[in-house]
């Protein structure tokens, strides 16, 4: 775990964000340090409190503090410490209960992308501003991991143990595949590369296979399922990707989302047209992709101020 990791767990449970597990891991270790002989009023300060301290620590600020802001210190640095060494990579484990199977929490920063290997060797990428936990070893009948934001997944084959992850309101089912699920304020979505996908809300449940995406709206608690070109999800974890015959509709949420800008059409027709080829590449700049697509398309994009406009040629 890194220190900005160890930092937002302590800052969400500081504003009262943290998730269950990670409050009882937080108190679990303060428990454990409470029953060292020291007295309980001794660890009574808030967190707010103990992680000015920590911050105070690591900007190596004149180190003149009473003796209970030292024990508090300590406190916060032994919990990092323990943190930092049961963790591997980026993880955390948890210790929150010890009936429970011990889990791992790996966090990334909004514009951070880490590859993680979980304990069956499946892999997932993690995009920007998400979380995944998943236990040390997949000991239960199933390999149920969750996450928050969005990941792609690529699970090893293992027809008796099903990989499930919990993501929104919704769970995702398979035994081998590769796919990307996307989480929202207001809706949660999931898309396969390869493979058959089960999802599953309170209501209902649906499958889908490769190049179809499910997505669950919060509001109306339902699954709407459609076909899609699968590959253009992966322009986030690739630096190139070629796309044949995707709807211009489906493209522009991906451009909006790599370049910060949104795109509004002229007309609502225009959202059926299609690009039957075309390539895209993370680092190249708006510009020059406006003036690829104009070049050989039936339909024009415009750069206007803080918007790109599209209309019919």
């Amino acid at each position: 775990m890194t220190e900005q990791s160890f930092k937002i767990i302590l800052k969400k449970y500081e504003e009262g964000t943290a998730t269950q597990k990670e409050i009882e891991s937080v108190e679990s270790f303060f428990d454990e340090m409470q029953k060292g002989g020291k007295n309980p009023a001794d660890f009574k300060y808030n967190l707010s409190l103990k992680n000015k301290i920590y911050k105070r620590i690591e900007k190596n600020k004149k180190p003149k503090i009473i003796w209970r802001w030292a024990i508090a210190a300590s406190i916060v640095f032994l919990l990092g410490f323990n943190f930092y060494s049961l963790s591997n990579n980026k993880g955390i484990l948890f210790f929150g209960n010890q009936n429970k199977t011990a889990q791992v929490l790996k966090v990334t920063h909004l514009n951070e992308q880490v590859k993680v290997y979980l304990p069956d060797g499946s892999l997932v990428v993690l995009n920007g501003g998400s979380s995944i936990e998943y236990p040390k070893n997949f000991n239960d009948t199933i390999r149920l991991v969750k996450l928050k934001g969005e990941a792609f997944f690529d699970v090893t084959k293992n027809p008796k143990k099903p990989f499930v992850i919990e993501s929104g309101k919704i769970t995702t089912k398979v035994l081998g595949t590769s796919f990307n699920i996307r989480e929202t304020k207001n809706t949660t979505a999931v898309v396969v590369n390869t493979g058959l996908v089960k999802v599953t809300s309170k209501q209902e449940s649906v499958f889908i296979k490769p190049n179809q995406k499910v997505t669950y709206n919060n509001k109306t608690s339902k699954l709407y399922k459609k076909e899609v070109n699968a590959e253009v999800t992966n322009l986030w974890r690739k630096e190139e990707v070629v796309l044949e015959k995707i709807k211009i509709e489906e493209l522009v949420v991906e451009l909006q989302k790599l370049y910060k800008i949104p795109f509004v059409f002229k007309t609502d027709n225009l959202k059926e047209e299609y690009f039957y080829s075309l390539k895209l590449s993370k680092n190249e700049t708006l510009d020059n992709l406006l003036e690829r697509i104009n070049f050989i398309n039936e339909v024009k994009l415009i750069k206007n101020n803080n918007m790109v406009e599209i209309v019919k040629k």
